[in-house]
């Protein structure tokens, strides 16, 4: 197997990515917690639901998913969450059903401090984006993190969602660009403000258009208030016709890619 590659810092040009061959995820053993710093970042396909995903779910996830008008929403929304309970629970050695969460101010879910291993070892930190039939889990070691995952949707932007979630600088640059290139171009960068919104913890408390990331790229420091740590940006590759990114608070080490049943690849 070829050596895990590492992100550059964000002030140096983005490596090619190598794509190495990984064996299925261990059904059984409990998974390597990523080191300080680093993230692991698992794809998962939504039409292929883990076996009795359903049964996996809590209280409160079977009550929303019930809650979807269409059964492929509803069956994407539990085959997300099941997968990311099978995750985190191989991480950290306990059955996937048992995982408790708790909701933050503006939403975003942690783990339940009783599920942690104790007080003298890091928390373990993740973040969950799904879009159409894929889902994003990003997993980390005592670091705030933010992922995103954003199907791109021809026709758009329009004016008004432009104006909506870009700064005046990003709605210049996005209209500087060849026609054929803005939608990519607007939803690789909304997936970079959701990833950034994210790792905040704030959701869409923090105004899109009030977060500046621009339309380049390249992997970046984003300082969102003064004083505060900033925020280390980076795209991630994903599958053709969507756009996805990673942001974390005060930095990330080496990012590691992996598939459950596919691929593991690692990022430069």
């Amino acid at each position: 197997m070829a050596p895990p590659l590492e992100l550059l810092p964000p002030e140096q040009d983005a490596m090619p990515l190598n794509r190495i061959a990984a064996s299925p995820m261990p059904q059984t053993q409990a998974l390597e917690r990523p080191r300080a710093r680093d993230v692991h970042v698992w794809e998962l396909n939504l039409d292929q639901p883990p076996p009795g995903a359903v049964q996996l779910l809590d209280t409160s996830e079977r009550t929303r998913a019930q809650r979807f008008v269409h059964d492929l929403h509803r069956n994407r929304y539990i085959a997300a969450h099941a997968g990311m309970r099978l995750i985190l629970g191989r991480y950290l050695d306990h059955a996937p059903h048992a995982l408790q969460f708790v909701i933050g101010p503006y939403g975003k879910p942690e783990l339940s401090p009783s599920q942690q291993p104790c007080a003298d070892v890091a928390p373990l930190r993740f973040n969950l984006s799904h879009s159409n039939d894929i889902a994003l889990l990003a997993v980390s070691t005592d670091v705030a993190i933010g992922v995103d995952i954003e199907a791109l949707r021809p026709g758009l932007p329009d004016a008004a969602l432009a104006a909506g979630v870009l700064t005046a600088t990003e709605l210049a640059e996005l209209e500087q660009l060849p026609a054929e290139q803005r939608t990519e171009a607007f939803f690789a960068c909304w997936a970079r403000k959701e990833a950034c919104m994210k790792a905040l913890g704030l959701g869409l408390a923090l105004e899109p258009r009030h977060l500046h990331v621009g339309m380049a790229t390249q992997r970046q420091w984003v300082q969102h208030q003064q004083g505060h740590a900033p925020l280390d940006l980076a795209p991630l590759p994903c599958r053709a016709g969507h756009a996805a990114a990673l942001a974390a608070v005060g930095g990330f080490g080496r990012v590691t890619l992996h598939a459950p049943s596919e691929l593991s690849r690692s990022l430069h």
